[in-house]
């Protein structure tokens, strides 16, 4: 199967990875780390009771990242109690751990279709609450922020070019592209919709998109800053002043490549089509370059975008496609509202919705087509009442994450007379995926959900850890000089 295949190449990918770059090879759970973030590589095909390669890469990564956890200083149990929001989140997910479940026995049509229903919902929900305890658990955290935060930047950046080239050249079987289809103007107009390696719908694309690029922006604008600090030091070195610094000048090259990946990204992301994933993306962008108070970079993407809009049919869709999200809501609503205690199954609502077409698909406002397309309105239609106070409650367990990271990022960089846009590209990341997820389904799926996953457990709660640098007081040192020969820090 193409998904195995993709799975065998995206371990393989890892492996090499880690192997061949000597600071990541001396710290063992990097390799872990790596091929849970790649778990979007994969295309999602279904192996067995909806299983596919994506869910197997997600559980060898944790398997993998387990045992580090367990003989960590900090402790598994310790690590995840002493982070802020740990209650708010571990409730959330505890209401939606508990509505699948309940959906799941009582929609079930035999046991073989309850294991389904239960691998769909409580335990892959379960999976995703450990998945980020293991990943916060190790240690030193400097280093799991940046391997998980360049991980993300380079697997955004792979599914756009993969898709890019799907779209101008072409691939065997129109693979990497769906095709423009129902009452759009794009029909006829392009050769299909970008949606990378994953094998699901362009919207999933954009879902990812909207965590990289603002994550692969934040790593190009701290770049961009070393660089300049590298220039001037260069200078004041010809003038015979007193340098403070010394460098090989690696940081240029890392600022092209990583200003390469934005734009590299943000085409495919016009190309996927997908408008909400663009206006988020796009508001996104501009808040973090606002934060950061980086203007030019502002101008210039400004130019990026608007070039791509117009030699592209975008404009013309955003102008004269309807969009059938108010269909998708009601149809949601009806579903709730007669079947309030249990749902109709998680993952259920569009098969069952298409079984009554007449009392759900159709709506004032067109006919709903599909699942609700917002990650509340989803669960509840699918889980009931629990369901919706689990996805209403983690939702805003999460915003109150992201706003926390970007409050403690602004301060830290007051204190210390210096802003890093990284962490500020963290928190700006998961508040324009929480947005997105208002517009579409990102969590039926282990490709997008795990994205979110790994940004939280791997970036934002560690970040918001005052507590982690006693934990690693012999090892943060030497954590940050090699990862600053590894982002080729000019500073270093």
């Amino acid at each position: 199967m193409t998904s195995v295949g993709f799975g065998v190449a995206a371990v393989a990918v890892a492996l090499v990875v880690w192997w061949r770059v000597p600071w990541l090879r001396s710290w063992p759970p990097a390799l872990g780390l790596l091929i849970a973030t790649f778990t979007v590589v994969p295309p999602h095909q279904i192996i067995v009771l909806g299983v596919g390669a994506d869910d197997a890469l997600f559980v060898l990564g944790l398997g993998m990242l387990l045992p580090y956890a367990l003989r960590s200083r900090v402790g598994v149990g310790s690590a995840a109690g002493r982070l802020p929001y740990v209650w708010p989140l571990a409730i959330g997910a505890g209401l939606l751990v508990a509505g699948t479940t309940i959906s799941a026995f009582v929609n079930a049509d035999g046991l073989p279709d309850t294991a389904a229903l239960l691998l769909r919902g409580p335990i892959r929900l379960l999976l995703y609450v450990v998945m980020v305890v293991v990943i916060v658990a190790q240690l030193p955290r400097e280093r799991t922020r940046t391997v998980v935060a360049r991980g993300l930047a380079a697997v955004g950046t792979f599914e756009a070019a993969f898709g890019v080239l799907a779209y101008t050249i072409g691939l065997p079987g129109g693979f990497g592209l769906q095709a423009a289809q129902g009452n759009t103007s794009l029909v006829g107009e392009i050769p299909g919709r970008v949606t990378g390696t994953l094998g699901l719908s362009p919207n999933f694309l954009g879902a990812l998109l909207v965590l990289s690029i603002p994550v692969t922006l934040g790593i190009a604008l701290d770049a961009a800053t070393r660089w300049h600090t590298y220039v001037r030091s260069l200078l004041s070195r010809l003038l015979g002043r007193t340098a403070t610094t010394v460098n090989t000048g690696a940081g240029g090259w890392g600022q092209l490549g990583w200003a390469l990946a934005v734009v590299v990204q943000t085409w495919a992301l016009v190309l996927t089509y997908t408008r909400s994933s663009l206006a988020v993306t796009l508001l996104a962008c501009a808040v973090l370059v606002a934060l950061r108070g980086r203007l030019r970079w502002l101008a210039v993407g400004a130019v990026v975008l608007v070039a791509l809009l117009f030699l592209t049919p975008t404009f013309d869709r955003i102008i004269h496609d309807r969009t059938d999200r108010l269909a998708l809501y009601t149809s949601a609503v009806r579903v709730f509202l007669d079947y309030p205690i249990a749902g109709v199954g998680p993952g259920e609502q569009a098969r069952f919705t298409a079984a009554a077409p007449e009392l759900y698909r159709a709506t004032p406002y067109g006919v709903a087509g599909n699942n609700a397309h917002n990650t509340v309105l989803l669960a509840a239609a699918e889980n009931g009442v629990l369901g919706l106070l689990g996805a209403l409650v983690l939702n805003l367990a999460l915003v109150a994450v992201a706003v926390a990271v970007i409050r403690r990022a602004r301060a830290m960089s007051r204190s210390a007379n210096s802003l890093r846009t990284e962490p500020l590209a963290i928190g700006v990341a998961m508040l324009a995926f929480l947005l997105q997820g208002m517009a579409n389904n990102l969590f039926t799926v282990t490709l997008t959900a795990s994205a979110l996953v790994m940004l939280l457990g791997g970036c934002a709660l560690p970040w918001l850890d005052r507590t982690a640098d006693e934990d690693v007081a012999g090892a943060g040192s030497l954590a940050s000089r090699d990862l600053a020969k590894m982002a080729g820090n000019p500073e270093t």
